[in-house]
């Protein structure tokens, strides 16, 4: 069993992306190496080819002149002087004559042709041949000039560069690995706490986070949104606990009153009795039933499914609909609604929803208005759009509070109602990104929603 657990241990290790994150620092690392050794070859090696090649070059040049000077008996005294002075033995020369005679130098046989030549030297007790680099020149009023050098330096130069690229790419290998394991032990030890992380989190603690380094590289951007999915979802987990409490307490009531009054109405004798009771509790059920239609389109909106309706509209003349809607409803109440609509202003949404969430906020201010005051219906050039009444308003302390589900101010409890008004109104808000604020109107209650000017992201 310990056998097969290292097994499958080392198999998982072959998979992770630490191992390819070493191999592949690994790889590039010796790429770069090769790379960088072979140009360092090159450069240098050409450049001691080239300096052998000017020095061949200069001295068949001083030779040449000797021969146009002194003919080619100078020549043959400079030869033996320079071969004199060779103490490294890689200088040869050859003076040929017009019908191509040896007359000087350590060169037995000269090129078949004039110009740049690689010859072949074979020496006596040597089992490779020396390799020349020579250059044959014709000399004035006849004769062959030869001048070579061995390149034996240059090669035994290549030879100590790749020894030397041999030991770099060594130690760049054993680099190369150290630091990608290192880099892959980070990666894992990264991944490693993500993993417990979110272990915890399926576990049941919800509250629990990813662990945030001050660097802010990938993982910790990673990180932070998961963090955020996680606000998200701890934040309608939340939400869904408050809607089961808030349904359970605020449902109770009148789905009793609707069990007594059908209990009420079995136990009558008088059939002409059964009527109003059932009356009664068919009005009792089209009240649950706006209820749970309510809760059906808040959950709608915020689960984003009408965002595919999204589209261009005249928000000028959608808010001017829906004020001459309410405009009645204002007067039965001797309330005064003041609209400060300009034309043309345009925006971006779902026509059905913004109506909506504009009807409830006008059916707001006109229930818990005062009694003939005045309500205030403006839309501002930067598609700010503010209700505002005259009632007695929400304190601070419950402005956030009122816009969940259910929630009702105990003033508002003897009114109609489910307190899913303003919830509906904060979901399509948030489905259109755009900004909600609970505000003070002198004694009432001041509503404004500022829509943004581009459509909101996915």
């Amino acid at each position: 069993m310990p056998s097969a657990h290292r097994t499958e241990r080392a198999t998982r290790w072959w998979r992770t992306t630490a191992f390819r994150v070493t191999l592949l620092h690994l790889l590039l690392t010796l790429l770069g190496t090769a790379a960088l050794s072979g140009i360092a070859w090159w450069a240098t090696t050409g450049y001691a080819l080239r300096q052998l090649a000017q020095e061949v070059d200069r001295d068949s040049g001083l030779l040449v002149q000797a021969a146009r000077l002194g003919g080619q008996r100078s020549v043959a005294l400079s030869l033996e002087a320079r071969l004199a002075a060779d103490r490294s033995g890689t200088q040869y020369f050859l003076l040929a004559g017009p019908a191509g005679e040896r007359l000087a130098g350590n060169l037995a046989s000269a090129p078949e042709s004039p110009g740049w030549a690689s010859l072949r030297l074979e020496a006596a007790g040597e089992a490779d041949p020396a390799e020349l680099l020579a250059l044959g020149t014709p000399l004035p009023g006849g004769g062959f000039l030869v001048v070579a050098r061995d390149v034996a330096p240059v090669r035994q130069l290549e030879s100590l560069l790749l020894g030397a690229a041999g030991w770099v790419g060594g130690g760049a290998a054993l680099l190369g690995l150290l630091g990608g394991l290192l880099m892959g032990r980070g990666v894992t030890r990264r991944a490693a706490a993500m993993d417990a992380a979110l272990a915890r989190v399926e576990a049941g603690e919800i509250g629990h986070r990813l662990p945030i380094r001050p660097g802010g590289d990938e993982f910790d951007r990673l990180a932070r949104r998961i963090n955020a999915a996680l606000d998200r979802v701890q934040g309608l987990m939340q939400a869904l606990r408050q809607v089961t409490d808030d349904i359970a307490h605020d449902l109770r009531t009148p789905l009793t009153r609707l069990r007594g009054r059908l209990e009420a109405a079995l136990r009558a004798d008088d059939a002409t009795a059964w009527r109003p009771a059932t009356e009664a509790a068919l009005r009792d059920c089209e009240q649950l039933l706006e209820v749970f239609a309510a809760l059906l389109r808040i959950a709608q909106v915020e689960g984003g499914a009408r965002r595919a309706g999204f589209a261009a509209l005249d928000l000028s003349a959608l808010v001017a609909t829906v004020a001459e809607v309410y405009a009645p409803a204002a007067e039965e109440r001797g309330q005064r609604l003041e609209a400060d609509i300009p034309p043309g202003i345009h925006g971006f949404g779902d026509r059905e929803l913004l109506t909506q969430a504009l009807a409830n906020l006008l059916e707001n201010a006109v229930k818990h208005g005062r009694e003939g005051g005045r309500i205030r219906l403006a839309l501002s050039p930067g598609r700010v759009l503010t209700v505002e009444d005259d009632g007695e308003g929400i304190p601070p302390g419950e402005r956030e509070a009122v816009l969940r589900r259910f929630h009702r101010l105990d003033a508002a409890r003897s009114r109609p109602g489910a307190g899913l008004g303003l919830a509906l109104v904060a979901a399509v808000a948030e489905l259109h990104g755009a900004r909600l604020t609970l505000g003070d109107a002198g004694s009432g209650l001041r509503v404004e929603l500022a829509l943004p000017a581009a459509p909101p992201g996915p």
